[in-house]
């Protein structure tokens, strides 16, 4: 004779715990801790929800699982995030406050950053969750970057083409996403050197550090920069992944270009969103990166 079991409702999400992220369904429903805070008739176009960075095995159905839950509507995210003692947090981005999304992956580790007028918002996750970001950060972009087209015909385009593998097939599918996607310049990588003393020499000699190879591309709309990692890279210890950066050109609030302060032969361009800062490094041989960042700085 069967016997029905009912499953507690922290036992259901314990029995779906793992590394993935999952959009919220019936199938996936919302953590426990943030369904109080959703109506039913929700409007939401997508909602996911980011587990907490732990091996299954350290887990168990008393806890909260769920970092963080996000959820996308017409012209809004609303960002709610667990709290160290379990109480929730919530913020929202407005289109007119959204300044862009960055992506990073390296092997199973990934992680994304959304950046607003009051800041960021990251959660690392197994990259094998990555479609699903990807199909989300897509949806973030078509919802909430709202930049009309600017005239970008008097910025600098490059006929260099990266050498890593890597980038050369992902400059091929963007081209094949974006037809109107223009190269503005390139950045080889190349060793970076500490201006610090003994102790920077002794860990190089350990750990040789890499500028990652990069691509500064750009749209009537957006910049779009690919690296080959995340810098500083560590020769010896290869990175197989990427940092994916989008920014709608109208978020730009200030560029800077000065020799860096940290290392030696390169220059740092500093890109300023709201009060958030990107920060990209190239060789002080490298004109085209320069001249291509002085030319966004003026338009």
């Amino acid at each position: 004779m069967a016997v029905n079991v009912t499953l507690t409702e922290a036992e259901q999400e314990f029995n779906t715990f793992g590394p993935w992220v999952y959009e919220i369904n019936d199938a996936y429903p919302l953590p426990r801790l943030f369904a109080p805070y959703f109506k039913d008739d929700d409007q939401a176009i997508i909602k996911i929800k980011v587990p907490r960075d732990i091996d299954r095995r350290n887990a168990n159905p008393e806890m909260h699982l769920y970092d963080f839950v996000i959820a996308l509507y017409k012209d809004q995210l609303r960002i709610l995030e667990r709290n160290e003692d379990d109480t929730v947090s919530e913020h929202f981005v407005n289109s007119a406050d959204f300044m862009g999304i960055r992506i990073y992956k390296n092997l199973l580790r990934a992680a994304c950053t959304i950046y607003s007028v009051e800041g960021a918002t990251s959660f690392s996750f197994n990259s094998v969750s990555m479609d699903l970001v990807w199909k989300f950060a897509n949806l973030i972009l078509a919802s909430l970057e709202k930049s009309s087209a600017r005239d970008v015909s008097g910025l600098p385009v490059t006929e260099a083409e990266p050498e890593t593998m890597l980038l050369q097939n992902m400059l091929h599918d963007l081209m094949m996403e974006k037809p109107n996607i223009i190269k503005g310049a390139v950045q080889k990588g190349v060793d970076v050197y500490r201006k610090e003393g003994t102790v920077a020499q002794i860990e190089r000699m350990i750990w040789k550090e890499m500028n990652p190879e990069a691509l500064h591309l750009y749209t009537d709309k957006e910049l779009i920069v690919l690296e080959n990692g995340f810098f500083p890279n560590r020769a010896g210890m290869p990175d197989f992944g990427y940092t994916y950066t989008i920014v709608p050109l109208n978020k730009l609030t200030a560029i800077n270009i000065a020799d860096s302060k940290e290392y030696s032969l390169l220059v740092d361009c500093t890109i300023y969103l709201g009060r958030n800062q990107l920060v990209y490094h190239y060789d002080v041989d490298n004109e085209e990166v320069g001249e291509f960042y002085e030319a966004l700085k003026a338009l």
